[in-house]
């Protein structure tokens, strides 16, 4: 009989809005998440492998991208083979246009998806998230197969799939390999 492996989920940067099923992570204790952890400071708790499915339903945009390389080498590490992210974020440069435009006459709504509702600390978007910018990056992280729409009740929003790859490789790495073709040619 072989041993069943248990299936781990998480929803970071949960909010109120809890998932049945997940773990549900957030660095604010007032909304009860099952976990207060904060990504940015620190490896998610799992060992690697371990993880199914991470969803980061807007949140991404509430990180600073200087912390990004952290955060998905981490989503990378405790990801299973073929385990997937869910990403879901307002689409900056559409966000932009139709608070521009004052799109519907709706100037603060638009606002508010470009600057967070600053309703509580965190409540902010610090990182505007461009897909075609996020893609490269995932890739450069080690994640494949991604797969971009928008969301379809709100197509100022996108929506990314992403399942782990094969490891990125770090700068070392490349300087290494650069190393070893300098040398091969001079052979």
């Amino acid at each position: 009989m072989t041993k069943k492996s248990k299936i781990i989920k998480l929803n970071i940067g949960c909010g109120e809005s809890k998932l049945d099923g997940f773990i549900n992570i957030d660095t604010e204790k007032s909304v009860k998440p099952d976990l207060v952890f904060d990504i940015t400071k620190g490896k998610l708790p799992f060992p690697p492998n371990s993880v199914s499915v991470i969803h980061c339903i807007h949140n991404i945009e509430h990180i600073e991208i200087r912390f990004w390389e952290h955060v998905f080498t981490d989503f990378w590490r405790v990801l299973k083979p073929k385990g997937y992210i869910i990403l879901a974020y307002p689409e900056f440069e559409k966000c932009a246009h139709n608070f521009l435009t004052n799109k519907n006459g709706e100037k603060d709504f638009w606002r508010a998806t470009l600057y967070g509702r600053q309703l509580y600390d965190g409540d902010y978007h610090v990182t505007p998230v461009v897909t075609k910018d996020l893609i490269k990056l995932l890739f450069k992280y080690g994640f494949d197969e991604i797969k971009a729409i928008s969301e379809p009740d709100a197509d100022y929003n996108s929506a990314v799939r992403a399942y782990k790859g094969k490891k990125s490789l770090t700068k070392e790495d490349i300087l290494r390999k650069q190393i070893f073709e300098r040398g091969k040619k001079k052979r």
